[in-house]
């Protein structure tokens, strides 16, 4: 199996849950500094996540047996500008390929498990 971590660290807006979909499917929804450890097959997948009515760009990710590839969302100021509210709000959250495992506490971790077929 293969791991998608998938991580927000803390910022604006506070309340407000980044919705996490893999493959189509929502997964998880995740508060500011929070993450999801998704376990998937190996093989290609297509991560986004949304916020409101905004959301990232995908990402494609190809994952071999026992990878993990992480990935940090975050809510920049291009969410905020004329362009990320209304001519590509598909594009305004960040959604960034990172090394390392994220600085998250131990409380504020969700895990998910994902089949596909």
């Amino acid at each position: 199996m293969a791991t998608i971590t998938v991580y927000r660290e803390y910022g604006a807006p506070l309340v407000a849950r980044v919705k996490v979909f893999v493959d189509g499917s929502r997964v998880a929804a995740l508060p500011s500094e929070s993450r999801v450890d998704i376990t998937t097959d190996e093989g290609r997948h297509t991560v986004r996540v949304s916020l409101a009515w905004q959301a990232s760009a995908p990402v494609d990710v190809l994952l071999a047996a026992d990878e993990r590839v992480t990935l940090r969302v975050r809510v920049g100021s291009r969410a905020n500008s004329f362009a990320g509210i209304f001519r590509r709000p598909h594009e305004a959250l960040d959604l960034d390929v990172v090394g390392g495992p994220p600085r998250i506490p131990p409380a504020r971790v969700q895990n998910a498990d994902i089949r596909i077929g």
